[in-house]
């Protein structure tokens, strides 16, 4: 294949108008990563053609919302490394987590990171690795099991909401509007059964994860479930700036000129929503502190106000108290959302496990249930078929599907049987380790729950990166599997959900998180 054939295959369904800005960025990649310079020894791996001397193969494959996928599809030629960019090799061969993402191997973060840097780094950001140790230690204490504990009260609160507002909608038989799918209430009315509402699940799980991490992050719900409505913007606004960042941080020194990149408002929409959270993360903590908290609330500001530097014992500066917290509030609301939209999906499409998850549910929480019943973290953390539906959720359908980029750590590193010069960066890409069949075997495509109740779960957790892997691994991981579990234990015990149009295939769009775009259904009460 040719490199103009190479270029035309990748700018498919790119609007005309943007392919003068488009090369652009293509020309200036060229001038700034020549082929023939065979950075870092790379030219002996395969790979596209054009990301061998230029970023901006990724950077298109960002833009098109596929770049897991496509990874995934050049794995599948390729085999284990496959050459991505100039400096940047994936690798697809499981002991990549641990050589690549584990525990003392030095990898540092890339510059892809700063891209998702707002107001100022933060702990999920950071490429210093003492900066991360010192914020990992300001923020640990909010995830002890303790504090876990003091938190599962918000979440019970924002469920009893939902799940009396799903009441509401059936008891008065509503149906949505789905303008974006073409289709009127009268088509939804034909298909809809007596008992029934129709609804967008991802809309509203959208609503349950923010209202959550609202009263978590920031000491009130934001009132989305409630209303039935996002009041502020704020879920198109973080959908947005996901998606500019996943493009963004593929040739990171375009980010302060996105802007000004007229031949395609992908990126002006996309900085704009990112300024856009910063001011709303900055106003919300204002607000906290101007107002005070009621007494003994115990949430994530207060723990960032009562926290102290490590290293002098002075409390945290204003600037990284706003950058943690609005951390948290991105890191805790669109990633749960779209976990609770793949949960729905997945169960109304495999309706044998579906009935599984309720015969374990049924005999955990027999009737009847009291009015706006939520189950307690107590009754359901240790039901092993919830364990397992969740798992086995996010290794199909992780939130973030991508391949998280490190850098090789001075002199060099041994990975998978290649060596990499000092600066290299890999990546292990999500999508693709998560279907090996030489892990998850010759079943690795299939969704099969009682994978994770076997002798070899531990194992499994070896190659399990729904929450990352190693020293730069989610520091929520706790919190977001009591809010996975009691959701689960929760909506599958007192509602049955089924698809509005059968013929529809999940939409499925990836920015920086691989995300269901609208899911229509049908919400009854169970008997």
């Amino acid at each position: 294949m040719s490199i103009l054939e190479s270029i035309s295959n990748a700018a498919l369904n790119v609007p005309f108008w943007a392919l003068g800005g488009i090369f652009f960025l293509l020309s200036a990649s060229f001038w700034l990563h020549p082929y023939f310079q065979n950075v870092n020894g790379l030219n002996r791996f395969p790979g596209p053609l054009v990301g061998k001397f230029s970023d901006f193969w990724m950077l298109l494959q960002a833009r098109k919302h596929r770049i897991s996928l496509t990874i995934h599809e050049q794995h599948q030629k390729h085999g284990d490394f496959v050459r991505v960019a100039p400096n940047h090799v994936s690798v697809a061969h499981p002991d990549s987590i641990r050589d690549v993402m584990g525990h003392g191997n030095g990898f540092l973060k890339s510059d892809f990171y700063y891209a998702f840097d707002n107001i100022q780094d933060n702990i999920f950001t950071t490429r210093d690795r003492a900066k991360h140790s010192r914020k990992r230690k300001i923020v640990a204490h909010m995830f002890s099991p303790k504090s876990m504990l003091g938190f599962e009260s918000y979440i019970t609160k924002a469920l009893a909401v939902y799940g009396h507002q799903m009441e509401e909608l059936v008891e008065h038989g509503k149906a949505g509007v789905y303008v974006e799918l073409g289709k009127t209430d009268q088509e939804i009315a034909k298909r809809q059964r007596k008992g029934e509402a129709a609804f967008d699940a991802a809309k509203w799980s959208a609503f349950l994860a923010f209202d959550i991490i609202g009263d978590l992050a920031f000491g009130s719900s934001f009132g989305f479930t409630a209303a039935g409505y996002d009041k502020m913007g704020f879920i198109v606004k973080l959908r947005d700036r996901g998606e500019w960042c996943a493009t963004v941080g593929q040739m990171p020194w375009i980010k302060t000129w996105t802007p000004y990149f007229f031949f395609d408002p992908f990126f002006s929409t996309g900085s704009k929503a990112a300024a856009a959270l910063g001011k709303i993360g900055i106003a919300a903590v204002d607000k906290r502190k101007a107002d005070g908290a009621e007494q003994g609330r115990k949430d994530i500001l207060h723990y960032l106000f009562a926290a102290s530097d490590p290293d002098t014992g002075a409390s945290l500066p204003d600037n990284e108290i706003k950058a943690e917290a609005l951390t948290q509030l991105i890191a805790g609301s669109d990633t749960t959302g779209n976990t609770i939209t793949h949960l729905i999906d997945m169960m109304m499409l495999h309706p044998a496990k579906l009935a599984k998850l309720q015969e374990e549910l049924d005999t955990a929480f027999p009737s009847p249930l009291p009015p706006d019943w939520v189950a307690e973290w107590g009754e359901c953390k240790d039901l092993p078929y919830v364990n397992g539906v969740i798992c086995e959720t996010l290794r199909l359908r992780t939130t973030v599907s991508v391949g998280l980029p490190r850098v090789v750590s001075k002199g060099g590193m041994k990975v998978c049987g290649e060596f990499f010069e000092e600066g290299t960066v890999l990546s292990t890409p999500t999508y693709t380790t998560h279907r090996d069949s030489r892990v998850w075997g010759s079943n690795a495509l299939d969704f099969v729950p009682e994978r994770w109740e076997g002798k070899n779960k531990a194992e499994l957790e070896k190659a399990f990166l729904g929450f990352s892997y190693g020293p730069r691994a989610c520091i929520g991981r706790n919190v977001a599997f009591m809010e996975l579990k009691k959701t689960v234990a929760t909506l599958f015990r007192r509602f049955e959900y089924r698809r509005v149009f059968l013929d529809d295939g999940s939409e499925i769009r990836e920015g920086f998180h691989y995300k269901v775009q609208e899911l229509p259904v049908f919400v009854h009460k169970r008997s």
